[in-house]
């Protein structure tokens, strides 16, 4: 994984549903020039990982795909805690890896670093065993794209020129020309939605300051429990608009 300037591991999360988090864990002699002074079995050897809401516990995979696990993990009911059992007794010299995955379903636009802690233990003596902390800085990214097309694709100008003064009416502005715009989110839907902002531009005077495209209506469509607003408003001159029946508003 990319890691930071301070060697904090970087999480960029776009469409994941799952992350694996790599355990190694090794039963070697303290100091390698004298093997015989500590490093014997570990008997009961366990490992235990709490992990943040954000990120429970989903399951267990072995290091290599084509053999299975030596590794025996039990989750609490919530996914927070897994208690993992290393070998009873994990032999001298041995070496255990093995993956957790995690769950990236309680990930909000608002999480910015995940922690997770590693605790070993074991009946056998083992003094300064202590806890070991995974951290990871989180990058929110939404695969986010935009379309667009004009209805008609060609326009032609031309009939009685009016000045800003002289307009009321909808009718009176010349010919329409309507931008449909689609904004869509190709990623999983993040449990706390964030603030998503669309800029448009247009040509919206000539060289003499006089309008050129006018901006008549803005129709959004959202869910009805969505608020969107758009700023500055849609007809400035708040000529009367025609409804699609005939009627004026």
């Amino acid at each position: 994984a990319p890691r930071g300037a301070d060697g904090t591991a970087i999480f960029a999360m776009s469409d994941q549903k799952d992350v694996a988090l790599e355990i190694h864990v090794t039963n070697l002699p303290s100091d390698p020039a004298e093997p015989q002074r500590d490093g014997d079995d570990a008997h009961e050897a366990l490992l235990t990982a709490t992990f943040p809401p954000e990120l429970p516990y989903s399951a267990l995979r072995p290091y290599d795909g084509r053999a299975p696990s030596p590794v025996l993990c039990l989750a609490n009911q919530n996914g927070s805690q897994v208690e993992c059992e290393l070998g009873n007794p994990m032999k001298r010299g041995a070496q255990v890896r093995f993956f957790l995955i995690l769950s990236t379903l309680g990930i909000t636009i608002q999480t910015t670093d995940l922690a997770v802690e590693l605790a070993l233990s074991t009946i056998s003596e083992q003094p300064g065993l202590e806890p070991v902390v995974a951290r990871a800085r989180v990058v929110i990214e939404l695969p986010l794209s935009v379309t667009g097309v004009a209805v008609p694709p060609r326009l032609f100008f031309g009939g009685v020129v009016r000045g800003e003064s002289a307009i009321r009416r909808e009718s009176q502005v010349g010919s329409a020309v309507r931008f449909e715009v689609t904004v869509s989110n190709r990623g999983q839907s993040l449990k706390t939605l964030g603030s998503a902002f669309l800029t448009l531009q247009w040509p919206h005077e000539i060289s003499n300051g006089k309008w050129l495209l006018y901006p008549l209506h803005l129709e959004l469509v959202a869910p009805p429990a969505q608020r969107v607003a758009c700023s500055p408003p849609a007809n400035p001159l708040r000529l009367a608009l025609v409804l699609p029946r005939g009627g004026v508003r």
